[in-house]
């Protein structure tokens, strides 16, 4: 892992991503199925009150994506927590930290084509499993492509991934505001009680909310790739973060 990262850092890497790339990264590693599924037992524990809880826990990952924004503006190497760690605190710490990234986002990469195969079965609902298992090869040879051709054409396919992804959380949060202008007696209604569940499951929700919120450190690894990391990580980190805490609020 050590030795693959610094061949990395030393092999000339090209600065394709701009700003517009990054924030897309950030926003992309963070929205995905996890937001439907925190928001609606977020809703669970907490009722209404859960809407306070996408706040507080959208406060605590903006402190610290700003120590992730920090650190990129500090050391802007390929890596991104590898690199920080490994400055700080040595070989080891790097190692460490190198590795349990690797293996989490090897261990979290096998949902992805599982979860794009659940979904399609909505629309295809006899897929016979042998066909189920030729579309999860297909989507894993599709990101296999994308990456072998650059990093120019994986930025730009992520572009068009994030707003296919961003359209439906835009069209609810829209219809949601004007069915509450529309309807307000009726929105009122549904806002009372705000907390009919008491406080008790408020410690759950906020750490299964948070999680919805985890992944815009993945965008702090490509640093060499990257046109101006210093100034583009950070302010990619806090447009997409903030992007991400505003619509699932609404």
């Amino acid at each position: 892992m050590l030795e693959f990262l610094k061949r990395a850092a030393m092999s000339g890497l090209k600065s394709e991503l701009t700003l517009f790339d990054v924030t897309n990264l950030v926003v992309g590693s963070i929205i995905g199925a996890d937001i439907y599924v925190a928001s609606a037992f977020g809703a669970g524990f907490l009722g209404p009150f859960s809407l306070v809880v996408w706040v507080a826990a959208g406060i605590i990952a903006i402190i610290i994506a700003l120590c992730f924004a920090q650190c990129a503006a500090l050391l802007p190497k390929v890596g991104g927590p590898y690199a920080y760690a490994h400055e700080a605190w040595g070989p080891f710490a790097g190692f460490t930290v190198g590795w349990s990234l690797w293996l989490a986002e090897w261990m979290s990469l096998a949902v992805f084509p599982v979860a794009f195969t659940q979904y399609l079965m909505f629309f295809l609902p006899n897929l016979d499993p042998t066909v189920q298992i030729l579309v999860k090869a297909l989507f894993v040879l599709f990101l296999i492509i994308t990456n072998i051709a650059g990093v120019k054409a994986a930025g730009r396919t992520n572009d068009a991934l994030t707003i296919v992804k961003l359209a439906p959380l835009v069209f609810f949060a829209l219809a949601g505001i004007a069915y509450i202008v529309l309807n307000t007696a009726t929105s009122a209604s549904n806002f009372s009680p705000f907390l009919p569940l008491g406080l008790g499951s408020f410690g759950p929700a906020l750490v299964l909310i948070f999680w919805a919120y985890a992944g815009f450190e993945i965008s702090t690894i490509p640093a060499e790739e990257i046109r101006n990391p210093a100034k583009t990580i950070p302010k990619a980190i806090l447009i997409g973060i903030t992007i991400v805490s505003l619509l699932p609020s609404h």
